[in-house]
């Protein structure tokens, strides 16, 4: 029998359609390809950033992170120590080796409470471990808060009395209280246990100067350097000592050391200035107070010492100008020996209103400081030749009287 067939119909049967299942499909769909695009648009970043050089670095451990601060710490560079040693506490809390080595770059860098803190999150993970006290002592010492560390410092010892970096605190600060016996005592008893702890070597030398043995305050700080060459701090004593014992060339040497070791400090730059004024050496010293400003224009020390020598020189616009950083960057220190020079200086300028006016309140400074009778003098002479000059007389901007 031959079946007839319609070819208008598809030859088999189409589905029955479900718009709510053919709706997921489409979904389904678009979220792989969606995913795909996604995909690829990484791959591609990430092929890109590594053939240019920017795919992300992972964070190294801790040990490494401590190692390379331990280094920079050695060599002087607590700035670049401080963050790495950061990132190890941050990542490891609780171990004391990671925040005792913070701490000694955090007081290194002026950072004493924060250092005292660290010193404190020791003790209260481990009450016997004796970074806790070493750090919360040192800390206090250098913050000038000597009477208190000392305490600290023997109850660490009495967990550990080989733990030479206490020592180094406790003759630093029983000399801060006038404790100079004790000073002494405390450095040798823990140069007697090492003799290879450069901190303790400077501190023994603190002491030693403290009552007048310059010579072997020299020796220990030049074992001192001997063990941590590029620690700058103990060749700047070491150079004042020289100074103070008349070895200026031996003291000129040393600040030149500091600055083949680190070409823009500033304070060996003023530190030779002094050395060369100290010796006649005036134009010499001239040059390097000028380059210890410009490499700090804010430390009031060297504006000082820069306007003293333009004064000495005559030079009244230069000095006027150092006097008048000094006063603007000054703590308190020299408020009264920067002012009535500025006040000297506006009067060899020929600004006599500026110059009776500073001086007037330097006068009033001097005379509540109970200020020595050369700095009152001094005064009172530049107030006797603005009263006298008839420029300043004639001056519109002159006060009328000069009476007091």
């Amino acid at each position: 029998m031959k079946i007839s067939r319609d070819y208008t119909q598809p030859f088999f049967r189409q589905p029955k359609r479900h718009p709510i299942r053919n709706m997921f499909i489409a979904a389904l769909l678009g979220l792989l390809l969606g995913l795909a695009i996604v995909w690829q648009r990484d791959a591609v970043q990430s092929f890109v950033k590594t053939v240019a050089g920017l795919s992300a670095t992972p964070t190294p451990p801790p040990r490494e992170l401590a190692a390379r601060a331990a280094a920079l710490f050695h060599a002087g560079e607590f700035a670049d120590a401080e963050p790495l040693l950061a990132t190890a506490v941050n990542e490891r809390p609780r171990e004391i080796a990671y925040l005792y080595a913070r701490g000694r770059v955090l007081i290194e860098l002026d950072r004493a409470d924060e250092a005292h803190a660290l010193g404190a999150a020791i003790t209260d993970i481990d009450a016997r471990a004796v970074q806790g006290y070493a750090l919360k002592a040192a800390a206090l010492t250098w913050s000038g808060q000597p009477g208190a560390a000392i305490p600290i410092a023997l109850s660490g010892l009495e967990l550990n009395p080989r733990f030479v970096p206490l020592y180094a605190t406790l003759a630093r600060a029983y000399v801060n209280e006038q404790r100079w016996t004790d000073g002494l005592e405390a450095g040798e008893r823990g140069l007697s246990i090492s003799g290879d702890d450069a901190g303790l070597n400077r501190a023994y030398a603190y002491a030693l100067s403290s009552v007048g043995e310059y010579s072997g305050a020299i020796t220990y700080l030049q074992r001192a350097i001997e063990l941590r060459p590029a620690y700058l701090p103990t060749h700047f004593e070491l150079a004042g000592l020289y100074l103070a014992q008349d070895e200026d060339q031996s003291a000129i040497d040393l600040y030149d050391h500091i600055l083949a070791i680190d070409p823009r400090n500033a304070g060996a730059m003023l530190r030779l200035c002094l050395a060369y004024r100290k010796i006649g050496e005036f134009a010499r010293a001239l040059g390097f107070c000028e380059d210890s400003v410009t490499n700090d224009s804010a430390a009031p020390d060297a504006q000082f010492q820069l306007g003293m020598l333009y004064y000495r020189e005559r030079r009244f616009d230069g000095s006027r100008a150092a006097f008048q950083q000094c006063l603007e960057h000054d703590d308190g220190t020299y408020n009264l020996s920067c002012r009535y020079r500025l006040g000297l200086s506006h009067y060899y300028t020929g600004d006599c209103a500026i110059g009776w006016t500073l001086l007037r309140d330097s006068l009033d400074l001097a005379r509540a400081e109970a200020a020595d009778e050369t700095t009152l003098s001094n005064i009172l002479q530049g107030l006797d030749a603005i009263e006298s000059d008839p420029k300043c007389i004639d001056e519109a901007a002159q006060p009328v009287s000069f009476q007091d």
